[in-house]
C-alpha cells in the first residue's frame, strides 16, 4: 500500500451523512419505524384515512423530533465548541464571571437580608415605643383625678388630646372597683387574672380570634386606666417618616414544627384575618417581615405573628444616616468606583486573556492544518514558527516529524523494494539446491534440508550425480550471513560443479577450490566446507573436510555414533601450501544400517532463551535412538528436537544438514 492510499483524506462530511442515513434508514428497526411514520402520514396528507395508525404515526414522528433535536442541539454544541479557541473563551468566561455573579448575588441577598433584618428591628421598636407612650398615658391619666364625675370625663379628654391627635381611633376606659367611671363602654371593666400582679402593659392585645389592637394599660389600688387603638397607618406614619418603612398587613400565625413534621418555623398569613395598613403596595420597595409579640388578652399567652412591611434599602440608610451625613449616596458612590475599577481590570483581564488565547490557539490551529496537509500527503508543509515558547518548540517538532515521516516513507518503499529482491534472490538461492528426491542412488537413501536464518543465507549443500553407482555429496558454510554470504555460495556451486568433472579425489577437489577462491575473495570471509564421494557398487565412501563441521557416522553394528574428523583448513583462510599441507582425506566402508550425518553449526550452535547450545551430543544421541527410522523421519526427528529445544528463541544463524542412510 502506497503512503497516498495510508493518508488518504475520508470522504466529504454530507458524503458520510448521506451514506449513515441511508443505512440508518434502510438497515435499521428504527430506520423503518421512521420511514413507516412518514409514509403513513403522506397518505393521510393525500386524504386517505388509516385511523387509529394517523395517531400513532404523529406520536412516532414527535418522539422523533425530540431525539433529533436534542441530538442537533448537542452537534450545534460540539461545532461551536470544536475550535480550541472558543473553548479557551468560553472557559475563560466561566471562570471568570460565574464567580462574580454568585459573589455579587451572594453579596446582594446578604445586604437585602440584613437591611430587611434593620427594619424589622426598627418595626418592632416603634410599636414597643407606641405602647410603651400608651401606658405612660394611662399612667399619667390615673393620677391627679378629679372626684367629680363630670370634671373627671373632661380632665381625661384633656389629658389624652394629644395622643388623640397621634392616634385618631384612640378609645380608653377608666375603672375603678370594678365600676366604669369614663371611657368606652365596649371597653373590658374587669382585668383577665393573668393581669392581676402587674401594675401595667403595654403591647398588642389580641380580642378573640382576629381582633389585634394596641393597649396600654396601669393600675393603681382598685382602679385601672385602660387606653387602646386600633393597628393602623397611623400608628406608624412617624416610623414611615422617618425611615421610609411602609407596612402592608398584620396578622397571621408563627407556627412552630415538631415531631413529626421535623424542627423548624412556619409563617400563615391568613387573608381573611389581615388589615391593609398602607394603600402603595406596589411601590413601597422589598418586603419583608417582622413577628412582633401579641398576648391574647384572656389568657396572658403570648404568640409570635408576621407583620409585612416594606422599604427602600438606600432609602432606609438614607434616613438612618446621622447628621446631614447622606451614607446612601456615599454608599453608592463608592460601590460605582469599586465596580468602575473591577469592570477596568477586568476588560484589561479579559483583553489580556484573548491575546494569550489566541496566541495559543493559532499555533494549535497551525498545527491542526499541518496535521491535515499530512493526512492528505502533503509532507512538505512547513509550519511557520512565531514563538519561543512550548508551542513554538512543539511546531518545530511538528515540522521535524514531518520531515521524518517523509524520510520513512521513502526508507519503507526502499526497504520494500530490498525485501523484494531479497525475497528474489531467496527463491534464486533456493532453486540453486538440488531438489528433494531429483537424485538417488541405489542402496542409499537421501534427505536434506536448509533453512536460513534471513531471507538469503550462506549455507550450502549439494549431492552432484557423477555416475550410474556414484555421487558427490557437499555441504558448505560461507562465514557470516545475508546477500555476502549467497553470493559466495553461488560462486562455490558453479565452482565445484565444474570441478566434480574433473577431480575424482575429494581432497584434490578442495585444494583447487581453495586456490581459486582465496585468489578472489575478500580477506574476512572463508568457507568450510565438506565433501564426499559415496560409491554403493564399491560400498565405501571418500571424504575431506576443510574446516567444518564433523560428520556423524552411526554404526549399526554397534548402535554407536562416530565423529569423522579429517584435517583441514577453512577454505579462503591459507593463500599458500598450508592448506594442501593439513588437508586430510579419508575412506569409510558403507555397511547396511548405517547412517551419515552432514550439519552445520547451525544445528549444533542452535540456542535456548537461556543461552545454552543444543550441541553435537545431542545429535549424536538422536541419531543412536533413531536407528530404525527412515532418512526422512530422521530429519523431521532432528528439527523437531531442536525446535523444542529453542523454544521462543529466534533462529540466529542458518540450518542446512544432509542425511545418508545405507539400505
Amino acid at each position: 500500500m502506497s503512503a497516498y492510499q495510508l493518508l488518504k483524506a475520508p470522504p466529504a462530511a454530507s458524503e458520510r451523512l448521506l451514506l449513515r442515513a441511508r443505512r440508518f434508514l434502510a438497515t435499521t428497526w428504527r430506520g423503518r419505524i421512521l420511514l413507516a411514520a412518514l409514509a403513513i402520514q403522506f397518505l393521510a396528507l393525500l386524504g386517505l384515512s388509516l385511523e387509529p395508525l394517523d395517531g400513532i404515526a404523529v406520536v412516532v414522528l414527535c418522539v422523533y423530533g425530540f431525539v433529533f433535536g436534542v441530538r442537533l442541539v448537542i452537534w450545534a454544541f460540539r461545532r461551536l465548541l470544536w475550535r480550541i479557541r472558543t473553548k479557551l473563551l468560553v472557559s475563560y468566561l466561566f471562570i471568570a464571571v460565574v464567580p462574580i455573579v454568585l459573589l455579587s448575588l451572594l453579596f446582594y441577598i446578604a445586604w437585602l437580608f440584613f437591611s430587611g433584618l434593620v427594619g424589622s428591628h426598627m418595626v418592632l421598636t416603634e410599636l414597643e415605643r407606641a405602647g410603651q407612650i400608651l401606658e405612660t398615658n394611662a399612667r399619667s391619666a390615673l393620677r391627679g383625678l378629679p372626684s367629680d364625675t363630670a370634671a373627671l370625663e373632661k380632665a381625661l379628654v384633656t389629658s389624652l388630646e394629644a395622643a388623640r391627635r397621634v392616634h385618631p381611633g384612640l378609645r380608653f376606659v377608666l375603672v375603678r372597683g370594678g365600676r366604669r367611671l369614663a371611657g368606652d363602654p365596649a371597653l373590658p371593666t374587669r382585668l383577665p387574672a393573668w393581669l392581676q400582679d402587674r401594675p401595667g402593659f403595654s403591647g398588642i392585645a389580641r380580642i378573640g380570634e382576629k381582633d389585634e389592637v394596641l393597649r396600654g394599660l396601669w393600675r393603681e389600688g382598685d382602679a385601672f386606666m385602660l387606653i387602646e387603638t386600633p393597628i393602623d397607618r397611623q400608628v406608624f406614619a412617624g416610623l414611615e417618616a422617618r425611615t421610609g418603612i411602609k407596612m402592608f398587613t398584620t396578622g397571621g400565625t408563627v407556627k412552630r414544627l415538631e415531631g413529626d413534621e421535623g424542627a423548624g418555623i412556619r409563617i400563615d398569613i391568613d387573608d381573611d384575618r389581615a388589615k391593609r395598613l398602607g394603600e402603595d403596595v406596589a411601590g413601597a420597595g422589598m418586603a419583608f417581615l417582622a413577628t412582633p409579640e401579641r398576648t391574647v388578652w384572656e389568657t396572658g399567652q403570648r404568640e409570635d405573628d408576621p407583620m409585612t412591611f416594606g422599604f427602600q434599602p438606600l432609602e432606609l440608610i438614607r434616613h438612618l444616616s446621622p447628621g446631614r451625613l447622606n451614607m446612601a449616596d456615599l454608599l453608592v458612590k463608592a460601590l460605582a468606583i469599586v465596580g468602575g475599577v473591577f469592570l477596568l481590570v477586568y476588560v484589561i483581564a479579559l483583553l489580556v486573556g484573548l491575546v494569550l488565547a489566541r496566541s495559543i490557539t493559532r499555533s494549535i490551529h497551525n498545527l491542526s492544518v499541518g496535521t491535515e496537509k499530512l493526512r492528505q500527503g502533503d509532507f512538505g508543509h512547513v509550519i511557520k514558527v512565531r514563538s519561543h515558547d512550548q508551542l513554538g518548540e512543539l511546531a518545530e517538532s511538528f515540522n521535524l516529524m514531518a520531515r521524518g515521516i517523509e524520510d520513512l516513507l521513502q526508507q519503507r518503499a526502499e526497504k520494500e523494494r530490498l525485501e523484494e529482491e531479497l525475497r528474489i534472490a531467496r527463491q534464486i538461492q533456493m532453486s540453486l539446491l538440488p531438489p528433494q528426491g531429483a537424485i538417488s542412488l541405489p542402496g542409499l537413501r537421501v534427505a536434506a534440508l536448509c533453512l536460513p536464518a534471513a531471507e538469503v543465507g550462506g549455507d550450502y549443500y549439494d549431492l552432484l550425480p557423477l555416475s550410474p553407482t556414484r555421487m558427490g555429496v557437499l555441504i558448505a558454510d560461507v562465514s557470516g550471513k545475508g546477500t555476502s554470504a549467497a553470493l559466495y555460495m553461488a560462486e562455490l556451486k558453479g565452482l565445484v560443479l565444474s570441478l566434480s568433472r574433473i577431480y575424482d579425489s575429494p581432497a584434490k577437489l578442495l585444494c583447487e577450490a581453495n586456490h581459486i577462491l582465496s585468489a578472489n575473495m575478500d580477506s574476512r570471509s572463508f568457507i568450510t566446507m565438506t565433501y564426499a564421494i559415496v560409491d554403493t557398487a564399491a560400498r565405501t565412501m571418500r571424504y575431506a573436510r576443510a574446516g567444518h563441521n564433523p560428520i556423524l557416522h552411526l554404526e549399526r553394528d554397534s548402535g554407536r555414533t562416530r565423529v569423522l574428523t579429517p584435517a583441514g583448513l577453512g577454505l579462503g583462510i591459507d593463500r599458500g601450501d598450508r592448506f594442501d599441507k593439513i588437508l586430510e582425506e579419508a575412506q569409510v566402508p558403507l555397511a547396511p544400517g548405517d547412517s551419515f550425518l552432514f550439519f552445520t553449526d547451525g544445528l549444533s550452535e542452535a540456542m535456548n532463551v537461556k543461552a545454552e547450545l543444543f550441541g553435537e551430543q545431542r545429535l549424536r544421541d538422536i541419531l543412536e535412538q533413531s536407528e530404525s527410522l527412515s532418512s526422512e523421519e530422521l530429519k523431521e526427528r532432528i528439527l523437531a528436537e531442536i525446535r523444542s529445544f529453542v523454544g521462543e528463541a529466534a533462529q540466529h544463524d542458518d540450518m542446512t544438514l544432509v542425511i545418508l542412510k545405507v539400505v
